[in-house]
């Protein structure tokens, strides 16, 4: 008998104390007007819905009103890893005077990291959607590659594109990540 006082009782009176206390129901509101008594349920029922917000399309206009920098690489030319972010600390080259100046006559320059100065000519988009940019970029004056943006998107006043070439002047191959913002 001592036991059921002291072990069994205690117990019980725990677990009937949880019960009640973890067995909330919904809360009810009760409005009365003069002739029905309406109950009402409180539970409250979220319903989140997904925005999704296309980029910018691309333009002419948008190409041709800024001179556009490197803000970040990631690629690989002939089997050598390029990396670089604006202020980065673990670039494997400096892009800080790189550029891109397209003007709205087809033709434009770029000017290198090593502060070349190199002419565009013939740029063009490649696809009614304006997604894929194609300009022939002059190494020296007699040798010039084609160079090929794909999958351009303009996101937050940035262009954001897929980059790859055959250099004519070195016979290097390049492909990679770009992000370029006004200059």
């Amino acid at each position: 008998m001592k036991f059921l006082i002291s072990g069994v009782v205690p117990i019980a009176f725990i677990l009937l104390t949880l019960q009640s206390g973890l067995t909330s129901c919904v809360k009810e509101v009760i409005i009365r007007d003069t002739t029905t008594i309406t109950k009402i349920d409180t539970v409250t029922i979220r319903r989140t819905d997904t925005l999704t917000i296309k980029d910018t399309a691309m333009s002419e206009a948008i190409l041709t009103a800024n001179a556009w920098k490197i803000q970040e690489v990631q690629g690989v030319l002939e089997g050598t890893i390029i990396f670089y972010i604006r202020g980065g600390s673990s670039n494997t080259g400096n892009y800080d005077n790189d550029y891109y100046v397209f003007r709205p006559d087809k033709t434009g320059f770029s000017i290198d990291a090593v502060n070349g100065t190199h002419n565009i000519s013939r740029w063009e988009f490649a696809n009614p959607e304006k997604t894929k940019l194609v300009f022939t970029y002059f190494n020296v004056p007699s040798i010039s590659s084609t160079i090929t943006w794909d999958n351009i998107r303009y996101k937050n006043k940035s262009l954001h594109y897929d980059n790859y070439y055959t250099d004519n002047n070195t016979n290097m191959d390049y492909h990679g990540q770009e992000i370029r913002t006004p200059r």
